[in-house]
């Protein structure tokens, strides 16, 4: 188990790397709440699926995959 420190600094580093994407990024930068609905459902479908198999490497991986987009809304937001 990582410690809430450890966390905390992963959680940094993630936040660090979507306000540089969307300020460097021609695609991230072009994005809107519209233009990124689809790719979202996509990603919880998959995490559905993994739910639905019990697959929690699968389930780590979606769960970040729509972390990511939830920070992404709200930094288009």
């Amino acid at each position: 188990m990582h410690t809430r420190k450890e966390k905390l600094e992963a959680f940094g580093r993630l936040l660090d790397i979507q306000h540089r994407l969307r300020k460097e990024c021609p695609w991230d930068r072009k994005q809107t709440l519209d233009s990124i609905r689809t790719n979202t459902i996509e990603e919880v479908f998959e995490l559905a699926d993994a739910l639905i198999r019990h697959d929690y490497r699968e389930i780590m991986k979606e769960l970040g995959d729509v972390m990511e987009h939830v920070m992404f809304y709200s930094m288009i937001g």
